[in-house]
């Protein structure tokens, strides 16, 4: 691998691209995001330290999947698909190891996709949090979380304007489900379980 530094604002690649390399988060972060036929900006998800970005069209040899924009400055190692090719035929192992990999990702895109879909805005925000939780492997009920977007990005996440978004995070608040701790939330998991189940779409 090399390292690579992106400046923020910075286009890593956009939709349709050949895939010929995938980089390895080492600080900062990268948006990924659609664009509509009307011009309309999707947020599917941020990258940040520990991440993998581009991967899959390295594997399957396909274009590229979405846009991705460094959010800030980042610091990234890349590894070419022609250096990966090399390494998958020397480790036979490691297709089982993607494959669970993207299994996790398949998984927490899905969870996404339904809570937009079939959830009213307390229940995704609630789900939101939920799922942020899970990444920290809480070892209790209570955690506490930075919250990795703005809340524009948030809004744009989970299919919802900025105004309605802020109603619901009162309204968490108020149910003793969040606390505003500095630039983060205190999470009380049971509570956020039980906000999370599904109402009307909103």
């Amino acid at each position: 691998m090399t390292p690579q530094s992106w400046e923020a604002g910075r286009l890593v690649f956009q939709r349709g691209d050949p895939g010929t390399f995938m980089a390895f988060i080492v600080s900062g972060k990268v948006q990924l995001s659609l664009l509509t036929p009307t011009g309309k900006e999707i947020l599917l998800r941020h990258v940040g330290p520990g991440d993998v970005l581009g991967e899959i069209a390295v594997i399957d040899g396909g274009d590229r999947s979405a846009n991705a924009r460094a959010a800030l400055p980042t610091e990234v190692m890349i590894l070419t698909r022609q250096a990966f090719l090399s390494v998958a035929d020397a480790m036979p192992g490691l297709y089982a190891a993607i494959a669970r990999y993207l299994c996790t990702a398949l998984r927490a895109t899905n969870y996404q996709m339904e809570s937009i879909a079939l959830y009213d805005l307390r229940s995704r925000l609630a789900r939101f949090f939920l799922m942020t939780c899970a990444k920290e492997r809480p070892a209790g009920h209570t955690l506490r979380i930075d919250m990795p977007y703005t809340q524009t990005e948030l809004s744009a996440l989970l299919g919802a304007s900025r105004p309605k978004l802020n109603a619901a995070l009162h309204l968490l608040q108020a149910e003793g489900a969040i606390a505003r701790d500095g630039t983060g939330y205190l999470c009380d998991l049971r509570r956020l379980e039980t906000l999370a189940e599904p109402g009307d779409p909103g």
